[in-house]
């Protein structure tokens, strides 16, 4: 069910022994990637047993249940700590461990004694200069960005959102402040010496403040759209690692030709049935229930839609209320009243109000789904498995759940959570 190769599957994924068989179809079956390569090997997982084989189902002395089977194989498990040091030094600093390093778990007396020098090594791959340009990269592949050449004229630096999202957890800082910094979010990165260097990012024209990643000129321009809903799809996406729809009413309400489904109110966005000549139908129902998304879209997109091309907010003014375009003929300037009809708020989630970006900033981090997410991201890195979100790659909450309480007791600090993972039973048992 998985290859051994240069990033190897990880045959545990379960962590917490209140398991359960979605869990395990999620978290163990779905990090297979559907690769059958090495389907004989005596080290991989084989198919499980059949009726009339011992550990069917209702055979005698063997589990009764699919959950005691479950339980049975991730029992037999065994630590390898030489092989989980193969792994663990690719992925932390992007190099195969040394013959020397090899032979300091090889000549430990007892199990004990290697589990002591792996997690030794551990410790001396994240004090490593070489982490910092794992986890800039690392940051480059989360947010697809990365600057290409020289910087253009005109055009943003797209590699320090990056640069400063991996400072933050090579520093062993909070995690809330990729939302809510309010300077040097800009860093440069010297591969070389793998040293970052402090910086502020361009100013705005408009006088817009710094607010961590949310003004990062990079970011959005990277994800400029219509209407820039692409700049909030990439928020969302990223930090709380879940497409819209963001939210789900427990209490649907029919409607049209679906169901709508969100937490804010229908009528709380602009549509035909409150604004009669609303350019974008956002209340439409005839084919989809556009507002199931958009009633979450709608209630932040206007935050970011004083972004230009380049990134930079600019001074709204009559002609130009926003930098963002509407896309129906003759592309007019997005306004506010094309989401939102008049007095309605903003809201990161229902109950949930902001007023700016500072206040958006303010309320991601003090999201508990995001803190999930960063996490699970780091999790999925070292089990190497897909994206969340593109790959589906999700993570049933308890196999993370301790590792999400540890997060919240020290004060967001990742790269505490990255050396859990790497010394976890599930990284180095095979």
């Amino acid at each position: 069910m998985w290859k051994k190769g240069r990033e190897t599957m990880r045959r545990g994924t379960l962590r917490n022994p209140a398991w359960t068989l979605a869990a395990f179809g999620l978290a163990v079956a779905l990090s297979a990637c559907g690769s059958d390569e090495g389907a004989n090997d005596p080290g991989q997982l084989q198919p499980g047993p059949q009726p009339g084989e011992p550990g069917y189902p209702g055979a005698p002395g063997e589990a009764q249940t699919p959950e005691e089977q479950v339980k049975q194989i991730l029992d037999a498990r065994k630590a390898d700590y030489g092989e989980a040091l193969r792994t663990a030094s690719l992925k932390l600093r992007d190099e195969l461990p040394s013959l020397a390093e090899i032979k300091t778990i090889e000549a430990a007396a007892d199990e004990a004694g290697k589990k002591a020098a792996y997690e030794k090594l551990v410790d001396d791959m994240l004090a490593s200069p070489k982490f910092s340009n794992v986890m800039v990269k690392f940051w480059k592949d989360t947010f697809r960005t990365a600057q290409v050449g020289a910087i253009q004229q005109g055009q943003p630096n797209k590699d320090t959102a990056a640069n400063f999202a991996a400072q933050v957890v090579v520093e062993g800082r909070n995690y809330s402040e990729l939302f809510t910094a309010t300077a040097n979010t800009c860093p440069t990165f010297d591969a070389a010496t793998s040293t970052f260097t402090p910086a502020a990012c361009p100013a705005h024209p408009s006088g817009q403040a710094t607010v961590g990643l949310l003004t990062d000129s990079g970011l959005l321009a990277q994800y400029y759209s219509n209407m820039a809903f692409r700049r909030l799809r990439f928020i969302q996406e990223t930090f709380a690692c879940q497409k819209f729809p963001a939210e789900y009413s427990s209490t649907p309400k029919p409607m049209g030709n679906g169901t709508f489904t969100g937490t804010q109110p229908f009528e709380s966005i602009t549509g035909k049935q409150n604004k009669p000549d609303a350019r974008i139908d956002f209340q439409d129902t005839q084919a989809v229930i556009c507002a199931n998304c958009h009633s979450t879209m709608n209630h932040l997109t206007p935050l970011l839609m004083g972004a230009n091309e380049a990134g930079l907010f600019q001074t709204p003014t009559a002609q130009n209320p926003s930098e963002v375009l509407v896309p129906i003929p003759g592309e007019p300037r997005a306004r506010r009243i094309d989401y939102l009809p008049d007095g309605e708020g903003f809201f990161w989630r229902a109950g949930k109000p902001v007023t700016d970006l500072s206040s958006l900033g303010a309320a991601i981090a003090a999201d508990p789904e995001v803190g999930r997410c960063a996490v699970n991201r780091v999790w999925n890195y070292a089990l190497s498995r897909g994206d969340i979100v593109n790959d589906l790659a999700t993570i049933p909450n308890a196999v993370t759940d301790g590792f999400r309480t540890q997060f919240a007791a020290n004060n967001g600090n990742l790269k505490e959570i990255i050396r859990g993972v790497f010394k976890s039973e599930d990284f180095v048992k095979f």
